[in-house]
């Protein structure tokens, strides 16, 4: 599938009035937080000047909308004390920004942070020069951390703001709460900033709500160095990359290894603080995966272990697609740089859970915890109930045959009716069984335990629903043959525990005949293997249930959630039917035949 055709651009309606409300939202689920809906600014209600609370440095910023959580959501205590909310990528006014120093106006002094643009700096510096002319102590730090843009290129704008802005929230609202004076929370501001580097990199454009989506890049495009405003990057590429490659060509550009990108200085001995941002459209599970990448790449290619890692949205680009990297140079930075960084705060923006300096030193190697795998307790126990070893083998082979051939077809299926992952997870459960064969760690000689084995793989290596009903039906077989008393494996023997197996798993599921589900196909097979019409014949009624439920309402499974237009897309073919009961009789009609039937 292509970029474009997986990537959804789409939005709710939008009259473009919502950073008001949005304000209003936050403040309705963050205690202690005042909005100015005329303004569009928020601010800590113990910050304001009346609040009766010891003054401190407080600390104000924001800028365009579209970035959340910054600024608005690094309001809280130990972070900022007031931001201003501009419309989606645009300044706020002058007028605004007043309006945030005058609420948390402070006899300590008030520290401006704001983003390295133009329209940013010229209103926020009006803002304090303002100030300063009405008798308020003011200072400004600009935050420039991009390398995007070279030295010789940025010399006169500087390097933009873009994810060491939430570590100087953060750090200087910590610093703040800790007494220091305005020029030494100004000063530690200003040491995160010069400590910093950050390189974004995205799959496409960000959509702004209200407004026609503007996709710039094509289908197999991504680009490095992307701003946070929709601005374009420094260099586009393709094709699409996999995060460890993506991650290959950012670590370089931050590092130093182009001479004209060597902001900051990093050596394996100094404290460095890694910060994976999403920039608002990257799943927590990518961006999960993102994190471990860059850390172990950083850890044996450079031989930086970070001191403190963090990943989320901190500040974002709407739903841009991407992810950025921050590496913040804590040692260079100045000795309570990392103390700062663990100072607690309430900011709903800093959406890490607090940890003490100490929780830290496990880390300190550079090496996660990890416990070896839980050992699966297995019936030692002789059955009794013998099996020959390579008729066994060769039984079970064929139905994962019978499952690689049907796969692309009930993944076809999947993608309609469920969420695209029945067939991949068949044929998962049938490459770990086919490596168990191979490494004979199978009892099959033994027909319950050999049972048993298969579904202990199958409940490791398929997961999901199906893997869970394989599993409970395999198992309670496996208990069916024990229970047996026979001595050798035979079709009366299978007959009767596969319709225990069947009891047991109506235990477990709602599912019944009719239900649209893999019952379907399992259920006609046990019916006429204890008719005693063979196997043969309950290989055939297998298949014909399956066929059935392409005439079926879905009542249960993920199919009962999906809209009848979806799942009349194959009525040329006689309908959608269920691909779990497809690959269950595909599965069924090669055991059988393979054993002689």
């Amino acid at each position: 599938m292509s970029h474009k055709q997986s990537m959804s651009h789409k939005q709710f309606k939008s009259d473009g009035n919502i950073v008001a409300q949005y304000l209003f939202g936050l403040a309705r689920s963050n205690p202690g937080l005042t909005v100015i809906k005329h303004d569009r600014v928020i601010f800590r209600t113990a910050s304001a000047p009346d609040s009766g609370n010891a003054p401190k440095v407080t600390l104000v910023s924001g800028g365009g909308s579209g970035h959340e959580p910054t600024h608005a959501g690094f309001v809280g205590e130990g972070a900022l004390d007031a931001a201003a909310a501009g419309a989606i990528f645009a300044s706020p006014s002058t007028k605004q920004i007043f309006s945030a120093l005058k609420a948390v106006e402070s006899p300590k002094g008030t520290l401006i942070i704001v983003k390295n643009y133009t329209g940013d700096i010229i209103h926020f510096g009006l803002a304090a020069e303002r100030a300063k002319a009405a008798g308020m102590n003011i200072e400004l730090v600009a935050v420039g951390d991009d390398v995007s843009v070279g030295k010789s290129k940025g010399s006169l704008v500087g390097r933009r703001g873009l994810g060491a802005t939430a570590l100087v929230h953060k750090i200087a609202g910590a610093a703040a709460s800790h007494g220091l004076d305005l020029s030494e929370v100004a000063k530690v501001a200003q040491s995160v900033v010069d400590n910093s580097v950050t390189i974004n990199a995205s799959l496409d454009h960000c959509s702004v709500p209200g407004h026609k989506s503007e996709n710039i890049l094509g289908e197999d495009e991504y680009e490095i160095g992307m701003g946070i405003h929709n601005e374009s990057g420094t260099q586009k590429s393709s094709p699409l990359p996999s995060i460890p490659e993506l991650v290959a060509q950012l670590l370089p550009l931050l590092l130093g290894v182009d001479e004209d990108r060597s902001y900051v200085k990093f050596d394996s001995k100094d404290d460095v603080v890694l910060m994976v941002n999403n920039m608002g459209g990257m799943s927590n599970l990518e961006l999960g995966y993102a994190t471990e990448v860059i850390s172990e790449k950083l850890i044996e290619k450079y031989h930086i272990i970070p001191k403190r890692t963090i990943t989320g949205a901190f500040v974002t680009a709407l739903n841009g697609p991407g992810f950025g990297i921050t590496l913040l140079n804590a040692s260079k930075a100045g000795s309570h740089i990392i103390q700062y960084f663990d100072y607690p705060t309430t900011a709903s923006g800093w959406n890490q859970t607090y940890h003490a300096a100490e929780d830290w030193k496990v880390l300190a190697d550079g090496k996660v915890p990890t416990a070896p795998s839980i050992e699966t307790v297995k019936n030692k126990k002789s059955s009794g109930v013998t099996a020959d070893y390579d008729t066994f083998a060769k039984i079970l082979l064929a139905g994962i045959a019978r499952i690689n051939e049907v796969e692309p077809k009930v993944t076809w299926y999947d993608t309609i009716a469920g969420d695209g992952d029945c067939g991949t997870t068949l044929v998962s459960g049938g490459k770990a069984l086919t490596e168990a064969i191979e490494n004979h760690s199978l009892r099959l000689d033994d027909a319950a335990r050999g049972i048993e084995d298969v579904a202990h793989i199958v409940e490791d290596s398929m997961g999901g629903t199906s893997g869970g009903l394989y599993s409970i039906y395999l198992s309670a077989l496996a208990k069916g043959v024990d229970d047996s008393g026979d001595k050798k494996l035979t079709v009366e023997t299978f007959k009767e525990a596969s319709q225990f197996a069947l009891e047991a798993l109506y235990k477990y599921t709602r599912a019944r005949p009719g239900y649209r589900t893999l019952i379907d196909a399992l259920q006609p097979f046990v019916e006429t293997l204890n008719a005693g019409k063979g196997p043969r014949a309950a290989a055939q009624a297998a298949i014909e249930g399956a066929e059935k439920t392409r005439k079926m309402d879905a009542l249960v499974g993920r199919a009962s959630y999906v809209a009848k237009e979806e799942l009349s897309k194959l009525d040329g073919e006689g309908g959608l039917p269920d691909p779990g009961a497809i690959g269950l009789a595909a599965l069924l009609d090669g055991l059988v035949g393979a054993a002689g039937y």
